[in-house]
């Protein structure tokens, strides 16, 4: 019997394969071999982690349908720890297209496959009824952090290159909007920017926004609307998870929210902005970490799982040595239907977490 479908509604795989000069096409331990035998002082100064996601990873664990990222920003906040971040907006804009040539020769070469509408989502369901090990992945396009979109005449050409996603907000403040560890809402070229991405049909993701943006974006946006990757905030302390008030008016948009496969969105004991140093990182918590959150958005939907998605995250700046204690690769990710039956959650309602609820909110959003 084949494998659950699952969806995975965060993977920075451009990024991934770009700034940390990673082969995905190998497995996760092959690329770790790689790693290993770098330079030592290359990767004691990297926060890349241990890698996680490749694509025979994916296979391997019927994630067959993700969002992947179009990951680059301006770097508007001193972060010691990483040096992703481009100093003007043209550096950002060029980098955004490189991540776009990446996923467009990873296509040619048949690894994924781009999902841009209904006929395209209804195929990769399908062809996850029954996989091969070389059935591609099929991959709907993101962007977090809209500084590679120039100005909102060039949301034509992101929508025209696939780009149905976009999460304006990443760490530190861009050119439309304060995000992560920063205080402040949209700045002045937000608005024109989501009157283009409305029309084009694009869908908003509020993930990384200051708690003053989230709200000033909602006042603005009427379409379709989710976080790909958070959890709550009345369970892990800090800026960067959800307040139950925006878990409500989620649900109230029937937009989804994608879990998090990292301790430091799972550990109570966690504060962001006060996480601890890099060599001290540590996992506690298995996947049934994530029930308390998984329980409290299923409360404030009034017993309802049908706004819960997965958006693991995996590899987006930590790797294995934070993720659950028992996921090692993506792969694991098969283990998750075990640990929320175990909690008591229905059969229907495991099927709408790993990929049913995914599947209804963009069916509705593309309709």
């Amino acid at each position: 019997m084949p494998q659950p479908l699952i969806i995975d509604l965060h993977l920075d795989l451009a990024w991934d394969a770009l700034f940390w000069n990673r082969d995905l096409t190998l497995t996760a331990h092959e690329v770790r071999r790689q790693e290993e035998n770098e330079i030592p002082q290359v990767a004691d100064d990297s926060d890349n982690g241990l890698c996680t996601v490749t694509f025979p990873e994916m296979r391997r664990g019927s994630v067959g349908i993700m969002l992947s990222t179009i990951m680059s920003r301006i770097e508007q906040r001193h972060r010691d720890s990483r040096r992703d971040g481009m100093r003007t907006q043209e550096q950002a804009m060029a980098m955004g297209r490189g991540h776009l040539a990446y996923y467009q020769a990873m296509a040619r070469r048949g690894e994924i496959k781009p999902v841009r509408g209904l006929d395209d989502l209804k195929e990769a369901v399908v062809a996850w009824q029954n996989p091969t090990d070389r059935t591609p992945i099929y991959h709907i396009l993101s962007m977090e952090s809209a500084d590679p979109i120039a100005n909102p005449d060039d949301v034509a050409f992101w929508w025209d290159a696939g780009l149905r996603v976009v999460g304006p907000a990443h760490f530190g403040h861009n050119t439309y909007i304060h995000g992560t560890f920063t205080e402040g809402g949209l700045k002045p070229a937000a608005k024109p920017l989501y009157e283009a991405m409305h029309e084009a049909g694009m869908i908003l993701d509020i993930t990384h926004m200051t708690d003053q943006a989230v709200w000033e974006s909602l006042e603005l946006w009427d379409g379709p609307v989710l976080a790909s990757h958070c959890t709550c905030r009345s369970i892990v302390k800090g800026q960067r998870h959800l307040t139950d008030d925006m878990i409500r008016e989620i649900i109230r948009r029937d937009g989804i929210i994608g879990l998090v496969f990292c301790q430091f969105f799972i550990d109570p004991d966690t504060v962001w902005g006060n996480l601890p140093e890099r060599k001290s990182w540590e996992s506690r918590y298995g996947m049934d970490g994530l029930i308390p959150h998984i329980e409290n958005i299923a409360n404030l939907a009034g017993g309802s799982f049908n706004n819960i998605a997965i958006g693991t995250d995996m590899d987006g700046g930590f790797g294995a040595e934070v993720t659950p204690t028992d996921v090692d690769t993506i792969a694991d990710l098969q283990g998750f239907p075990a640990v929320l039956r175990k909690a008591g959650i229905p059969e229907e309602d495991i099927n709408g977490i790993l990929h049913c609820n995914a599947l209804r909110f963009f069916r509705r959003a593309w309709s």
